[in-house]
């Protein structure tokens, strides 16, 4: 049954090597193109809005023959596997082949790499290996994985109110902050070595900030909603101290309930906090609530009880990529397409699938907040310990 599994998630995969969307179009292609035409002039001179560690792999893949839409989708497709395999590690023996099989069939997974070639399970690997790392007590390690994942990708910054609670707890020593930058350090000297203006390597992440100037870019949260009503520069205004503060918020309270004091609560705290922070902040993308399905997903195959929010947080984000790909790869689609048969009988527009997402991630944020409040008045248990 484990094989058939595992050669279904596969067959999945390559069945959607062929999708393009805009993006790859306009974007990732011409990109790689721009890397097999500079060789390792790439160095000096920037040909993406993405960090040094991605235009060295682009660099990479250029001297790979094939197709280069097959080309960029199977490295994010290896790190589907390296995401799974690392969820495995917060799972007990028992259930870790469980655990990995349901992190590769998840819907956003499956999407994010072999439909739309992101790499979210890229940086999405290094976090969960932070969050191992933390468990395993071994806080140098996990914080040089999550900076790694920085290095990867900007969004791997939701998980700092994470490790300021592993601080608080504690079990994250608080000089160990300034490792963060060392991974994005490390990818970017050979090109300050090459003579890339400094400038140019260091505000690569601002550029990506002011790009987006929209409160929700299909992200299931309330500013999804509340754009409507709200201007950007206002909602930015509010909405970014807004959303610190409940954060900060949730941290103290997590601390003073003694939530993340066994291993549990540790994976409870994580799970919580990668959801409210997405779910707060605006600017956020659709893609953006991707961190916390494989935290759910080791939840929820070690414990009772967190099948419902693992469900619902992944039929939240799955509801939010809906829009978007109804409007790209599947826009001439004769059945789900933009003017496809089921837009006709359903007569809505495809955007009733936000709000459905929208309230589905709220019902699992409840869910959790629940689950941490139960913890919180649980008798003390023994410190949180590795399964390995």
């Amino acid at each position: 049954m484990a094989l058939l599994a595992f050669m279904a998630v596969v067959a999945v995969r390559v069945a959607l090597l062929p999708a393009e969307t805009p993006d790859q179009l306009t974007f990732l292609l011409p990109w790689l193109a721009d890397a097999q035409r500079m060789g390792p002039a790439y160095l000096r001179q920037p040909f993406t809005n993405y960090p040094p560690f991605y235009e060295h792999v682009l660099a990479g893949l250029a001297l790979l023959p094939g197709p280069g839409l097959v080309r960029i989708k199977t490295f994010s497709i290896l790190f589907d596997f390296a995401l799974a395999a690392a969820v495995s590690r917060l799972v007990t023996a028992g259930r870790r082949l469980i655990a990995f099989l349901v992190v590769l069939a998840l819907p956003t997974v499956i999407v994010n790499s072999a439909m739309l070639g992101q790499s979210d399970a890229i940086y999405a690997t290094f976090v969960i290996l932070a969050l191992a790392s933390t468990l395993d007590h071994r806080p140098v390690l996990s914080m040089l994985m999550l900076s790694i994942a920085l290095a990867v990708k900007l969004q791997a910054l939701m998980f700092i109110p994470f490790m300021l609670l592993m601080a608080l707890e504690r079990r994250q020593p608080p000089w160990t902050f300034v490792l963060l930058p060392a991974a994005y350090i490390a990818f970017a000297l050979p090109m300050a070595v090459a003579g890339r203006p400094l400038k140019q390597i260091i505000l690569v992440y601002f550029s990506q900030f002011e790009a987006l100037q929209q409160l929700s870019l299909n992200a299931p949260n309330p500013w999804a909603v509340l754009q409507k009503f709200v201007d950007y520069p206002t909602g930015l205004a509010v909405g970014l101290p807004l959303a610190i503060a409940i954060t900060g918020g949730a941290i103290l309270l997590l601390w003073r309930s003694g939530v993340a004091r066994s291993r549990e609560g540790v994976l409870v705290s994580a799970a919580l906090l990668l959801i409210l922070v997405p779910y707060a902040t605006p600017k956020m993308h659709d893609r953006f609530f991707f961190l916390v399905d494989p935290v759910l997903v080791a939840l929820a195959c070690t414990y009772r009880g967190y099948l419902a929010p693992m469900l619902l947080a992944q039929l939240g984000s799955a509801a939010a990529y809906v829009p978007f790909i109804s409007r790209t790869y599947g826009a001439e689609n004769p059945l789900f397409g933009t003017n496809g048969w089921l837009q006709r009988q359903l007569s809505i527009g495809w955007g009733i699938f936000l709000a459905a997402g929208v309230v589905s991630m709220s019902c699992a944020l409840v869910l959790l907040v629940r689950k941490a409040r139960a913890l919180a008045s649980a008798p003390p248990a023994e410190p949180a310990r590795s399964s390995a």
